[in-house]
């Protein structure tokens, strides 16, 4: 309610005029309201506050950052179940590799590869042991049959002389095998001769005497020695009774026919 402007230029209590007093009467001190405010023209509207986007903004990277984590997340993860999966994977690959399988047929003798391990032994028995023989028995078309023996004899040189054809002493090492390991002994027995190492290999030789007849069925054996009678080394081929079927050259694996 807006009073008439008469009225407001008199005090509301005692009546007197206050346009003079103030904010206060002068006639009976009463505390005068204080006057509105004059207008200057029409009422303004209030003005709008300007929208505050700074939320959405923070909602906005908040998310994006929300989606990034959770793509490294599922990256580390996937990283770490391939690296948990090659490492379950290799003991179970090592594991594989180290059972032995076992086989058919144990493997066959090899009396030119054994030759390196019984000169090994003969040299620690004695420095200057020299070989006195070689044998194998019995033989298939592929060598040493299974189940078949080397035997390799190596003996302490007689005097100074050591090349093929020189006396051996009576002192021998025997090296044997039927598969595994050297089996050695040492005995004492008859002079010999000392024989080089074979220039003609067992193989060789047992090839040799294949293509010259020398039945691969028959069980038979390979025998290399220095023959005293052809003055050089020689590989005799024997029945199972030991009868000489075959001579061969001990250098160039020749059938010798003399």
């Amino acid at each position: 309610m807006v009073m008439p402007a008469a009225m407001a230029n008199l005090c509301p209590q005692c009546g007197a005029d206050v346009r003079d007093s103030g904010t206060r009467c002068q006639s009976c001190g009463f505390w005068l309201p204080a006057a509105p405010a004059p207008r200057t023209g029409p009422p303004q509207a209030r003005p709008t506050p300007p929208k505050d986007d700074s939320r959405r903004t923070t909602i906005a990277v908040l998310a994006v950052g929300g989606f990034v984590v959770l793509g490294l997340v599922a990256a580390g993860a996937m990283i770490w179940l391939r690296q948990r999966s090659a490492v379950d994977a290799a003991p179970r690959a090592a594991l594989v590799s180290v059972v032995p399988v076992a086989s058919a047929t144990p493997p066959r003798l090899e009396p030119s590869s054994l030759l390196g391990e019984a000169r090994r032994q003969a040299n620690t028995w004695h420095h200057e042991a020299v070989l006195v023989s070689l044998s194998a028995a019995p033989l298939d078309a592929r060598g040493v049959a299974p189940g078949g023996k080397v035997d390799i004899s190596y003996a302490r040189p007689s005097g100074q002389r050591i090349v093929g054809g020189a006396e051996a002493g009576t002192e021998r090492l025997a090296l044997s095998t039927s598969g595994g390991p050297l089996v050695k002994s040492e005995e004492r027995t008859s002079k010999g001769r000392v024989a080089p190492e074979p220039n003609c290999l067992f193989e060789d030789a047992w090839s040799a005497a294949q293509r010259a007849g020398a039945d691969a069925n028959a069980g038979l054996g390979l025998r290399y020695f220095w023959n005293e009678k052809y003055g050089r080394p020689v590989w005799e081929v024997l029945s199972g009774d030991g009868q000489v079927l075959r001579r061969l050259d001990g250098v160039t694996c020749s059938i010798i026919t003399r």
